[in-house]
């Protein structure tokens, strides 16, 4: 049976990770940068009800969606 391979890629950059690299990310500078985002509070689980509940969400995009919901209801 072959053995398919699935291309991963890092978070932060997009660079295509090797298959020996056991961590998510390309390098420390991309950890590093991810973890920033972490604690500046620029991602968010949301915890909304429905279809996305638990998700994660760049709280810009979570932002846009507030504002766009805002607008409906005027």
């Amino acid at each position: 049976m072959a053995k398919t391979s699935h291309v991963r890629h890092c978070p932060v950059c997009a660079s295509e990770l090797s298959d020996t690299l056991r961590s998510v990310f390309c390098s420390e500078r991309c950890r590093k940068i991810d973890l920033s985002r972490w604690l500046s509070e620029e991602y968010r689980i949301h915890s909304g009800e429905g279809d996305g509940e638990g998700t994660l969400v760049h709280s810009r995009e979570m932002e846009s969606s507030v504002r766009m919901d805002e607008e409906e209801e005027r």
